[in-house]
C-alpha cells in the first residue's frame, strides 16, 4: 500500500515543536524522514533519552507515522549504529549506507557532517569525533532518493568567507568542510539518484543537477516528497 512521505529539516531536539507540527499539518498514516540533527543526546541521560524516544515513538505510532532519522553533526552517533541503537516500532534511527524501499523507490540514508563550532563544544557531550561524513565507496548503492545531513558542493553556500570567523580560531575546519561537500558530491555520483534531500545549512536551496532534483531543507521545513 503507497503512504505519502514527508521529509523534514533539522529538528534541534525542539520535539515539542515537533510534535505540535505534525499535528497542524495532520500527518497520519505515512513515512517522515528527518535530515540529521535530530538532536539526540544533547540533553538527557541515556535512560533520559530513551524514554524520550519511547514517547515520541508512541505519539508516532498513535497517527501510524514511521519516523525515520539519520546522524547530523548535532547527534551522538551511538544512537543510530551497533547495539546502542535505537530502533522502535515507530521511530527508528538509521545507520550510514542503510538502504529501504519505501514506496517502490530506494532510498539510501547516510549521515555525518562537521560541526564548525565544535571548538566551543565539549567533546562526548555536544561534540563527538565521529560525527563526520565518511565516505564508503564500498558501501555505496545505486538509489532512487539519496538522504544526507550535509550536501554536495553544488548545491547551498561552499565557500569560507561565511565561514571565517570559525575557520580563524579552528585552523583545520575549512579542509574539514571542503572535504565533506566534495566527497558527499562523489557519493552522489556513485548512488546516481534521482532525488536528494538534505539539511546542517538552516536554509532552503534547491537545483536540477546531473538529472537529479536537490533540495536542502530549512530547520523544521517539512517537504512532500514525490517520486520523480
Amino acid at each position: 500500500m503507497t503512504k505519502p512521505t514527508y521529509i523534514i529539516g533539522d529538528i534541534h531536539g525542539a520535539f515539542g515543536r515537533l510534535k505540535q507540527k505534525i499535528k497542524d499539518y495532520d500527518l497520519k498514516d505515512c513515512t517522515l524522514i528527518c535530515v540529521g540533527d535530530l538532536g539526540i543526546g544533547f540533553s538527557y541521560s541515556e535512560k533520559g533519552e530513551r524514554s524520550a524516544c519511547d514517547g515520541l515513538n508512541t505519539f508516532f505510532a498513535e497517527r501510524d507515522i514511521l519516523f525515520l532519522s539519520i546522524r547530523g553533526n548535532h547527534d551522538d552517533p551511538q544512537y543510530f549504529d551497533g547495539s546502542q541503537r535505537i530502533d522502535l516500532s515507530n521511530f527508528k534511527l538509521l545507520p550510514d549506507y542503510y538502504t529501504m524501499v519505501i514506496n517502490d523507490e530506494k532510498f539510501l540514508f547516510v549521515g555525518g557532517a562537521v560541526s564548525i563550532d565544535r571548538g566551543w563544544r565539549k567533546e562526548g557531550l555536544s561534540y563527538w569525533k565521529d560525527e563526520l561524513f565518511v565516505l564508503k565507496p564500498d558501501l555505496i548503492e545505486k538509489c532512487d532518493v539519496l538522504i544526507t545531513h550535509s550536501a554536495p558542493h553544488w548545491i547551498g553556500p561552499f565557500d569560507k568567507q561565511s565561514l571565517s570567523s570559525w575557520c580563524d580560531k579552528d585552523p583545520g575546519l575549512w579542509d574539514l568542510c571542503h572535504k565533506e561537500r566534495i566527497e558527499i558530491a562523489e557519493l552522489f555520483k556513485l548512488c546516481r539518484p534521482s532525488k536528494s534531500y538534505h539539511g546542517h545549512f538552516h536554509a532552503s536551496h534547491w537545483v536540477d543537477y546531473d538529472d537529479c532534483y536537490a533540495t536542502i531543507l530549512n530547520i523544521e521545513e517539512i517537504k512532500e516528497h514525490r517520486k520523480a
